[in-house]
């Protein structure tokens, strides 16, 4: 299983990287206010790797759409994908926005992921889950002492040393 997983991941991997390269836009609109500044971002990290600018775009938008289905569908994994996606994001937008925008084109983008993660945390709640079911047993407090209390020794046997004490004097003949 574990070579399987591996040739899928290389397979989706090399396709990643034979994605064309599309127009990244100027920025203008409001998704080229947020596009725009990731796609920067990627493309000059990307100066220092071995991958195409293009792929790793793509990779990044995989990994966003991965997290929105899978978190919507309630995956654990996928909604910490989302997470981890969504601060990433901003701080891709933060650092490659233009220095006079950089607030509002990170707010905005922290606005969108807001918006986009009502349906990727569906059903997510910081209350505790209360299971009030009656339970499968039958309960009954009552106190059972088991304790043997010894029968009293008949009279005349000999009950030790000191026991002189304790028997009638006896008769003179």
């Amino acid at each position: 299983m574990l070579d399987a997983a591996g040739d899928i991941a290389s397979a989706t991997l090399k396709g990643l990287s034979a994605v064309p390269a599309t127009n990244g836009g100027d920025g203008s609109g409001l998704w080229g206010t947020v596009d725009h500044p990731v796609r920067v971002f990627l493309a000059d990290q990307a100066a220092h790797l071995s991958v195409a600018p293009a792929a790793l775009y793509a990779f990044w938008q995989l990994t966003g759409l991965v997290g929105l289905v899978g978190g919507f569908f309630g995956n654990a994994g996928a909604r910490i994908a989302w997470l981890l996606f969504g601060i990433g994001s901003l701080s891709r937008i933060w650092s490659a926005a233009p220095a006079g925008g950089r607030p509002a084109a990170t707010g905005l983008a922290a606005l969108m992921w807001a918006l986009a993660s009502m349906f990727a945390l569906r059903g997510l709640t910081l209350r505790p889950v209360v299971h009030n079911h009656p339970p499968q047993y039958q309960f009954n407090p009552a106190l059972h002492l088991h304790a043997t209390i010894p029968a009293p020794a008949p009279a005349g046997d000999d009950l030790g040393p000191d026991s002189t004490a304790r028997l009638p004097p006896e008769p003179a003949a």
